[in-house]
């Protein structure tokens, strides 16, 4: 046996047991950024980082880790981007469908409070034609409309049916009615105008309309037609299509155009000019079962004052719509003043209030400014 120089006993190599090779450990940020990539995206890329800097250095394993939570942190950042993208598109294309659908282009007027809108076009203004367009033409004294309805040789209104659904401006031609648009055929200067109302927004639009054998259509600058005919009002935006049953008045065929609006009272209903002039209202009423008495009372309450209806007047006043008033049409109580200063001393010091009755100002713009 072999000795060594301090005279211990060599022993043969393989004696004794050499000490054990462990593997090298993982590193731990590399466990952390896979773990956390699946909820704490941002974390899991700072630790991903950190652990292959490290393993670059102890040669630790974890490598593959590492790459899988940054991989993977990466990945749902972009998703996360392209998801807020399509739903902030989709978002923007619902916004802009419902204007189309609702807003019924520029030409939008309500009642007694503003929406922002401006007052629809005057036909013979080209400051008001869509671009592109010609002076509305003048109609041919023979020209015949939807179910042989004649056009008139004057624009002028001759009866409650032109004053009301006209806007005491032109002739009734065709008028029809649905749950939720109503469409009134008008010779206005002469031209076939549309004017037509939606119950749910309480706004009018005012197009220059075409005749066609069964029907007549109009297209608003923002790309929506609108086509009335005896069985449907439709109404066609670039984004969908609205289509309701309608119930088909032309002049002379229905009592219901008489008076439209009257609510049978002593005191007939009133279509006032829209020329300019100022009004003092002492109250209104939307409820159809109470309609009539509360009118009533308001009446009697201001001997010698009037009541209109606000979607058969001028187009300062907001007619039905869904916050206005559920959709129930708005009656209104007022007597005629010569002037605003007039009007203004007549309310001073009570709860009524001034009204210009106009067809060139929009809602929220026909008060007196007392």
């Amino acid at each position: 046996m072999a000795e060594f120089s301090n005279g211990l006993p060599a022993h043969d190599a393989g004696q004794f047991p050499r000490p054990p090779a462990y593997p090298p450990r993982t590193n731990p940020f590399a466990v952390a950024s896979f773990v956390l990539a699946f909820f704490m995206t941002l974390l899991s890329i700072i630790f991903g980082h950190i652990a292959l800097n490290q393993i670059k250095r102890t040669g630790e394993q974890g490598r593959g880790l590492a790459l899988a939570g940054l991989w993977i942190s990466y990945l749902s950042i972009v998703a996360a981007v392209v998801a807020i993208a399509i739903v902030w598109g989709m978002a923007v294309s619902a916004q802009n469908s419902f204007k189309s659908s609702m807003s019924y282009g520029n030409n939008y007027s309500s009642g007694t409070e503003t929406y922002g809108y401006a007052p629809a076009p005057v036909a013979t203004d080209p400051a008001y034609m869509d671009p592109g367009t010609t002076p509305f033409p003048e109609a041919a004294p023979s020209a015949v409309g939807p179910a042989g309805v004649p056009q008139p040789m004057s624009s002028v209104p001759s009866s409650n049916a032109d004053r009301a659904y006209c806007q005491n401006r032109g002739v009734l031609l065709w008028l029809a009615d649905s749950a939720t648009f109503r469409g009134a055929l008008c010779s206005i200067d002469n031209a076939p105008m549309l004017v037509s109302m939606s119950r749910d927004i309480g706004g009018t639009v005012v197009l220059a309309a075409t005749a066609e054998q069964d029907n007549y259509h109009a297209v608003a600058q923002d790309g929506t037609v609108y086509t009335f005919d005896q069985n449907s009002i439709t109404v066609a935006t670039p984004a969908k299509t609205f289509e309701e049953t309608t119930t088909l008045w032309a002049p002379g065929t229905s009592p219901t155009l008489s008076s439209p609006g009257d609510l049978g009272l002593s005191t007939p209903i009133s279509y006032p000019a829209c020329d300019g002039s100022a009004i003092v209202v002492y109250g209104t009423s939307w409820t159809p079962a109470t309609d009539a008495s509360e009118i009533q009372k308001l009446l009697d309450s201001n001997p010698g004052s009037s009541y209109m209806r606000t979607d058969l007047s001028c187009r300062s006043f907001r007619g039905p719509s869904t916050a206005n008033s559920g959709e129930e049409d708005v009656y209104a109580v007022y007597s005629s003043s010569p002037n605003a200063q007039t009007a203004c001393q007549q309310i001073a010091g009570t709860s009524n209030y001034g009204r210009i009755l106009s067809n060139q100002r929009a809602p929220g713009d026909n008060d007196l400014g007392c």
